[in-house]
């Protein structure tokens, strides 16, 4: 008779709300955090708008353009009343008028820029004096950062602190002091996972009971996160390595083959070489199984015994 083993399926959504969490998923990240800034730094930068560095520029530079054109309007009347005969006599007379009004134009509006680019040099050069005395002025007092981390299982063990500090000397560039940082340890493990800086380790318990609704064992299953270092060998395990190898990265390890079931019916594993896919094909009920002639009462009470104590040899979560 072939040895059966046992398979057991974890569903990490059960019950009416797996539909319900699946349409309410949420992207988060793994780190949300709640900045106070310095109050002087958040005035200083509330001035420091570039729109409200713009306008007063803008105004003092057209101040000083119209300031200019009234003086080169009077210039110009001045001028031509001091015309001689002899510039507009002679042959050339309409060459020579064209020329000079082309030239007394050109003066002008070197004359007209000249005077709005010295009152916007003047604007910058008051600005920069008031944000070197602003440095000085506006600096925060705090000498430290502190950061506080939220932590999410107070609110079930009132035991544990609701938020952990921690305090560092505080930047010269930093313009805050106090932060509050939810952490999303899921997100980040999952990011370190992908990254290939820790592994997770399962652990899994036949606790004997059997679900009502479906017939199969109940299994628990606890998790541990390891980090990979030189100093446990990167998780590396010789034992895997040598007796259950799994060829190319993307090929499943094969399961050994058998017959294996969750409590209900009876599978045969199968292995796909083309894809590197391993299967289970259903044979027939454990019931069915159980009442053939080619198993014994000790072997069935052995199965029986293997399905409430024995931890699963398969485990697929879903």
């Amino acid at each position: 008779m072939a040895r059966l083993y046992l398979l057991s399926v974890i569903l990490l959504l059960q019950g009416p709300q797996a539909c319900l969490a699946v349409r309410r998923l949420r992207f988060a990240s793994p780190l949300q955090s709640l900045t106070i800034p310095d109050p002087e730094i958040q005035g200083e930068e509330d001035l420091n708008t570039p729109r409200k560095r713009f306008l007063p520029k803008f105004l003092a530079g057209l101040s000083a353009e119209v300031q200019a054109r009234k003086e080169v309007a009077q210039a110009r009347s001045r001028s031509a009343s001091q015309l001689s005969p002899n510039d507009v006599s002679g042959s050339d007379w309409a060459e020579k008028a064209a020329a000079f009004e082309k030239e007394r134009r050109k003066r002008e509006d070197s004359l007209i820029e000249s005077a709005y680019d010295q009152a916007v040099a003047g604007v910058d050069s008051v600005e920069k004096t008031l944000d070197r005395a602003s440095k000085f002025l506006n600096q925060s007092r705090n000498e430290f950062q502190f950061v506080g981390v939220i932590n999410r299982k107070a609110a079930q063990d009132p035991k544990q602190k609701p938020i952990t500090w921690y305090a560092r000397k505080k930047p010269q560039s930093a313009k805050w002091s106090v932060r509050l940082v939810h952490v999303n340890q899921d997100a980040i493990i999952k990011d370190l996972f992908n990254r290939g800086k820790v592994d997770i380790f399962a652990k899994y318990k036949n606790t004997g009971a059997v679900d009502e609704e479906t017939k199969v064992p109940i299994v628990t299953s606890t998790y541990e996160v390891r980090e990979r270092s030189w100093k446990n060998m990167w998780n590396f395990s010789p034992k895997h390595f040598f007796t259950d190898p799994s060829g190319a990265y993307w090929r499943e390890r094969r399961l050994q083959p058998g017959l294996y079931t969750d409590g209900t019916s009876v599978y045969e594993s199968s292995y796909r070489y083309r894809d590197g896919r391993n299967g289970m094909h259903r044979v027939s009920t454990l019931q069915q199984y159980l009442g053939s002639r080619s198993i014994n009462s000790k072997q069935k009470e052995g199965i029986l015994k293997k399905l409430r104590e024995s931890e699963p040899d398969i485990v697929l979560e879903l």
